[in-house]
């Protein structure tokens, strides 16, 4: 339950950042379902890194499943 709090405040925390910055901030998330990634993102690079990022999981996810 600490982990779902402590996680709930970074997530705050990140916001609250990104909303007093007033540099020009890229964002990119990716959401697993499953097998089937959703990647979104602000820019190009965010996006990339985001497909990178869930294809570098899904093959996490194979290792760790076979054993």
């Amino acid at each position: 339950m600490e982990l779902i709090f402590m996680g709930i405040a970074l997530i705050t925390i990140g916001v609250a950042l990104m909303a007093m910055s007033t540099a020009n901030v890229e964002y990119g998330g990716v959401i697993i379902i499953g097998p089937f990634p959703i990647v979104f993102g602000s820019s190009l690079n965010m996006v990339t890194f985001g497909v990178v990022l869930a294809v570098m999981l899904i093959v996490l996810m194979l290792i760790l499943v076979r054993w």
